[in-house]
């Protein structure tokens, strides 16, 4: 009796086809790698507009040497330094309950953070409002502090603001740089202009960070470079119940500043 056999089809190779697919294959997951959580940032360029914020506690175990962004603006040929109101919601010392910083901050500085030499030390702020409690949610309606300056040794340039409406489909930018980033030049990101809800700016993602950190008090500015926004949370859309990337909307802050020079 013939025993049987099970017949597998044998494949021949040559070594040169061997090494040209573990080269192909290599190469295939390097730049599966590589891109996996790439940082994604528009060809957009600006002039050198952004700051991180480097906060000088009284009790010195509360310092923070970057955090977050920040920028200059400058109206009516004064130039103030702007950030984000919410920030010191994350930071803030126990003791600290109110917008108000003469008791628990020492100084307040911005610096560009691909040129730590250069600086912009802040004065007063200027909407310190010591019954706005940090810990209210209204916090985020106008995430905005202005601070008068005392110093500026930077070259950044300062921001105008936009007086015209935005227009459904424009692009607008942030820039800045997330809080894993420790150098390198200002990062450009890409949004497309949804709709405005109360003073949120509704953005929808073009060329964006795998992570949002860090960017809180970061301008947003149009095609010209004209500011319409501040870095600030996210907001969730009544009509799609879609939550959209939502810059605080700088018409309020605008009309602060004027109030604040025709009551002086």
């Amino acid at each position: 009796m013939k025993g049987k056999f099970l017949h597998w089809p044998i494949v021949y190779c040559k070594f040169g086809d061997i090494m040209k697919f573990n080269f192909f294959f290599a190469i295939s997951i390097l730049l599966t790698t590589c891109c996996f959580g790439q940082e994604f940032s528009s060809k957009k360029v600006f002039k050198e507009i952004a700051l991180v914020n480097r906060i000088e506690f009284i009790n010195a175990k509360y310092d923070q040497p970057k955090f977050s962004c920040g920028f200059l603006i400058k109206y009516n040929n004064e130039t103030f330094a702007v950030t984000a109101k919410h920030i010191l919601k994350i930071i803030k010392p126990g003791s600290m309950t109110t917008l108000s910083l003469e008791s628990d901050i020492k100084n307040w500085i911005l610096y560009p953070l691909n040129n730590k030499s250069e600086s912009v030390i802040c004065d007063k702020l200027l909407n310190e409002d010591k019954s706005d409690l940090l810990e209210n949610k209204s916090t985020y309606d106008n995430d905005w502090l202005v601070f008068s300056i005392k110093q500026n040794s930077s070259s950044i340039i300062p921001l105008e603001i936009r007086n015209t409406p935005l227009i459904q489909g424009e692009k607008l930018y942030v820039v800045g740089w997330t809080r894993t980033m420790e150098n390198g030049p200002q990062r450009v990101y890409e949004f497309e202009y949804y709709k405005t809800i109360s003073n949120r700016i509704l953005l929808k993602d073009i060329l964006v960070p795998e992570k949002f950190g860090g960017l809180s008090g970061a301008p947003l500015v149009d095609e010209n470079g004209l500011l319409v926004g501040i870095v600030s949370n996210g907001t969730v859309d009544p009509d799609s119940n879609k939550k959209f990337f939502s810059p605080c909307s700088v018409t309020n802050l605008l009309t602060f500043i004027e109030n604040r020079k025709h009551d002086r």
